[in-house]
């Protein structure tokens, strides 16, 4: 019961902490804010208590890989929002996101590898998506900030509680579902236009970069050190590398480099 009500308390609160913050900044900011692991964080950690540090290590190499699918529904939004409306480009990338999360479930399991593959990956994406031009943010619907804590916390009870039929792959994969993204970037696209759209999408992928570094860190270490120094030090890097490598593409080293923007 204790942990029920942790659940119910700290998942809504991290939600509305991120969500305030990407309302304050907006843009790609907002975006790397989006990015962050506000939904697989609280998630990893509560596996990790109701099953234990090995099966939380395992969920998180999911959680890791499934990031490319999260990236990939992102990337394939922003371009085509250029030449479709809202709705289309909706579904394109719910069928890209939904193809990558297939073949992603099949790869092997390990923690070093899929790195090798995220990093990678992530860094393509956001130069795919590109520099987007300047462009006004629109206001925030009524419904934003209660669909986010709900989707959140929904998120987090049905999947620790399925997690014994999941198992740990997919436990961690959906995690990663690109529901946040799907309906913010929807909405900035119909309200404000594609551009506006391109730059929240970019800091999401951007700042799944951050939630790479925490679900790997998991993976290597809570077995290791434990549920607390390993969440410590995974929250750590996560906010480390998502604005080291905002800071980095806001100086135009990626965008540039493949002339997207």
């Amino acid at each position: 019961m204790n942990l029920l009500i942790f659940k119910l308390a700290a998942t809504p609160l991290l939600v509305l902490t991120a969500t305030r913050l990407q309302r304050r900044y907006g843009g790609t900011i907002g975006g790397v804010f989006t990015g962050l692991p506000v939904t697989s964080a609280p998630l990893s950690l509560f596996l990790a208590l109701e099953n234990g540090a090995g099966f939380a290590a395992r969920a998180a190499v999911g959680t890791l890989l499934g990031l490319i699918a999260m990236a990939g529904f992102c990337a394939a939004y922003a371009r085509s929002a250029r030449h479709l409306r809202w709705g289309a480009a909706l579904a394109l990338a719910a069928a890209t996101s939904a193809a990558l999360f297939i073949a992603l479930a099949r790869l092997p399991q390990r923690p070093l590898p899929a790195a090798a593959l995220v990093f990678p990956a992530l860094l393509a994406l956001a130069l795919l998506i590109g520099r987007a031009r300047p462009a006004a943010a629109p206001p925030h619907p009524w419904w934003d900030l209660p669909a986010r804590a709900g989707f959140a916390l929904a998120a987090v009870l049905g999947i620790t509680a399925a997690a014994a039929h999941l198992g740990p792959t997919w436990s961690g994969m959906l995690a990663t579902l690109p529901i946040l993204s799907a309906v913010m970037g929807g909405f900035t696209h119909r309200h404000a236009g594609a551009e506006a759209a391109r730059a929240l999408l970019r800091g999401i992928v951007v700042g799944a970069l951050g939630a790479a570094a925490f679900n790997l860190i998991v993976a290597l270490a809570v077995v290791r050190l434990g549920v607390a120094p390993a969440y410590g030090a995974a929250i750590t890097a996560a906010l480390v590398l998502a604005w080291a490598s905002h800071a980095l593409f806001e100086r135009g080293h990626g965008a540039s480099a493949l002339k997207l923007s």
